[in-house]
């Protein structure tokens, strides 16, 4: 402890704790469900489908007794429609026969003359509808399964033509189910060849980058696994979203960190929200500006006694933060103050609590001005150390928002909206007064 008493200047040792700090806590990463959706165009993989299937048929069956037929069958190209989880694929056809029925046959000559018959044959084509479904579901390794069948064949002006009990359109299907068959696995074929992995790998890459938020520092989702909802088809789109967990976490220097590659889908996990922690630098120089800028007009007396102050300095001081303050009046010189930082939430305030003169400035005092260690003098002082942080904290929400919204890499365009911004804790480190703030917020994902 030094004291130059014969110049009336007061000049106590600093606080022993004294530029100490305490390790700053590790950034919590709270695990964060981004919900996204996806939209994929299931026209073009019906129209290769379609391209690949042949536009017209023809077929003949010719026994010696019985009946006996040809047909042809020309078709339209396919419609698609789709609700829920199944896709309905619809043919306009138009169709004919003619052919002839023999009772009984010896020799392959008929007994009795054959009965001819036709139906659109040397007249207009007869129109039916065909009738196909899909039911579409979505695998752990990013494909599209489908299931295709027959379901349905409607004249729409049938031809009504029945021998010994045998209808001539049920024939003639018998005849195109196959083909139908065939085109239901092409179907099958072309959706299995649609990979989702190009829809989504641009998501996994694009959160895995920095974003980069000005005058906090830089924000990584970390993305951990990704999750496909149920599917809903909507006309000819297939809707789904896909959920992505993630660990977003802001630190102050880019994060240089190797991206990895796309996992297998998990289930879903819905939500659309996210929570993220950044620690905000209060430097001490401003800070103590900022005090000082108060304090320098304020008057601390009792009696006759009286200082003002005159120069006002911050430094940690282990688990508190230590004040150098400079005055002059009745007495001049130095005294340290040691206090706790407090966050008054609805204020937007840092408060410095239970300040207190550090046991060196106390021997001194004690001994040269007793007065200034009188208890009105300290709450006032006390009343003084605080700190207006609104400024910085709106300044990060509007650099967290505005980071939010924006297009990344793949076409990727994130919509954000931060909810809150609140201080979680702090720590006190050699440069400045870190605030650790939490952040809740919405985020949705469209793809370009």
């Amino acid at each position: 402890m030094a004291l130059i008493s014969g110049c009336g200047s007061i000049k106590p040792e600093a606080p022993s704790t004294a530029n100490q700090v305490v390790d700053v806590k590790p950034m919590p990463t709270v695990a964060s469900n981004i919900n996204i959706p996806i939209k994929v165009e299931l026209k073009p993989f019906i129209k290769m489908a379609d391209q690949s299937f042949d536009k017209e048929f023809k077929g003949a069956d010719k026994p010696c007794s019985g009946l006996r037929y040809q047909y042809k069958l020309k078709r339209e190209p396919i419609q698609l429609s789709g609700r829920g989880k199944t896709v309905f694929l619809g043919l306009d056809v138009a169709y004919g026969f003619s052919g002839e029925y023999c009772a009984a046959c010896v020799f392959d000559n008929c007994i009795n003359p054959p009965i001819p018959f036709s139906c659109g044959w040397d007249e207009s084509l007869r129109r039916a509808k065909i009738k196909l479904k899909s039911d579409i579901e979505l695998t752990s390794n990013y494909r599209i399964k489908s299931t295709t069948s027959f379901t349905e064949f409607t004249p729409v002006d049938p031809c009504r033509v029945t021998f010994a009990n045998i209808n001539i359109n049920d024939v003639l299907m018998s005849q195109i189910k196959p083909e139908l068959g065939n085109l239901a696995k092409m179907i099958d074929a072309e959706i299995a060849k649609q990979d989702l992995k190009p829809y989504i790998l641009p998501i996994w890459k694009a959160f895995q980058e920095d974003i980069k938020i000005p005058a906090t520092g830089y924000l990584r989702f970390q993305p951990q696994s990704l999750s496909v909802s149920e599917i809903n088809i909507n006309g000819s789109t297939l809707n789904f979203s896909v959920g992505l967990t993630a660990m977003p976490t802001i630190q102050s220097s880019p994060w240089n960190k190797p991206t990895t590659g796309l996992p297998n889908l998990t289930p879903h996990k819905k939500g659309n929200g996210f929570e993220v922690y950044t620690d905000l630098k209060m430097s001490y120089d401003s800070l103590s500006k900022q005090l000082y800028d108060i304090m320098k007009t304020e008057s601390f007396a009792l009696g006759k006694e009286k200082i003002n102050i005159t120069s006002l300095k911050l430094f940690p001081a282990g688990e508190k933060l230590g004040v150098e303050v400079g005055f002059a009046g009745t007495k001049k010189g130095t005294f340290y103050l040691l206090g706790v930082p407090t966050f008054e939430h609805t204020k937007n305030q840092i408060a410095l609590k239970n300040v207190e003169y550090d046991i060196a400035t106390k021997n001194v005092l004690i001994k040269t001005a007793k007065w200034m260690m009188d208890e009105t003098i300290r709450k006032k002082l006390e009343a003084q150390m605080v700190f207006d942080v609104s400024d910085l904290m709106n300044l990060t929400k509007k650099s967290i928002g505005e980071s939010l919204n924006q297009t990344l890499d793949g076409g990727i365009k994130i919509q954000g909206k931060l909810k809150s911004l609140e201080i979680s804790g702090w720590s006190l480190q050699q440069d400045a007064l870190w605030v650790r703030a939490k952040s809740l917020g919405d985020l949705s994902v469209n793809i370009d």
